[in-house]
Formats: structure tokens, C-alpha cells, sequence
């Protein structure tokens, strides 16, 4: 099942990431997130999940990260074209989309191994 969640800023965003990754054994990977190419936080750069940015146009680091554009994103994720211009509305307010879904969680290597630590991302300490 796919997850389309709405989010007013970059921190909750982040604060929902983290929420999924210690709960439910999400990675970062398995996440992406929708928002206007000009409001693309700073800490998506360290960050292992996909940053499809909302504009018209395709620049230089587009073509070397394989950036899809949002609008593409959602379209080839098998919404309708009326639900996808609500979210891109929704986007060009400034705010985020976070997308994800459950079968990433159907993955075959231990969830306590080496490689399911390192491929899950840094974990915040805890307070």
C-alpha cells in the first residue's frame, strides 16, 4: 500500500522519517519526498531517500541525480490526474509530500544485520 502524507515543513518531515525507521524498520531509501526545487531543505545532500523536486525546468544536478520531477513521480505512480494536481497544488504552497510505501518492508537480509544498519541510515541518539 502507498503512503501519500502531507507536511507543513522540512522538520516534520524529518521527524516523521526517523518515526518509521525505529518503529516499522524503514529505510531511507524507501522514502520520497515532494516539495518546490527552490525549498529543498539542505540535509537532503546526507540523506538516502529521493528529493523529487516541483518545477518546470531541468537543472544541473537533476541530470546527475536522476531527480524525477514531482509531477512525473506522482503520474507514474498511478494516481489520477486530478489527485496529482491537488498534491502538486498542495506543493507549490511551499509544503511537502512524503511518499512511501509497504512492500519495501518485504526485503530479504536480516533486519539486524550489518548491512540492513548501514542501508537503514544514521539513527539519532536518543534523549
Amino acid at each position: 500500500m502507498q503512503y501519500i502524507e502531507k507536511y507543513d515543513t522540512d522538520s516534520e518531515i524529518l521527524e516523521r522519517i526517523d518515526q518509521l525507521k525505529n518503529e516499522q524498520d524503514y529505510y531511507e531509501s524507501d522514502f520520497n519526498v515532494l516539495g518546490l526545487d527552490e525549498e529543498e531543505p539542505d540535509w537532503t545532500e546526507y540523506m538516502g531517500f529521493t528529493y523529487n523536486p516541483h518545477s518546470e525546468s531541468t537543472s544541473f544536478k537533476d541530470i546527475f541525480t536522476n531527480n524525477e520531477k514531482a509531477e512525473s513521480f506522482l503520474l507514474t505512480s498511478g494516481l489520477e490526474e486530478d489527485l496529482v494536481s491537488s498534491y502538486l497544488n498542495f506543493v507549490e504552497e511551499g509544503k511537502f509530500l512524503l511518499i512511501y510505501d509497504d512492500k519495501s518492508l518485504n526485503r530479504d537480509e536480516r533486519r539486524d544485520s550489518v548491512e540492513a544498519t548501514i542501508q537503514k541510515g544514521p539513527e539519532e541518539e536518543e534523549k
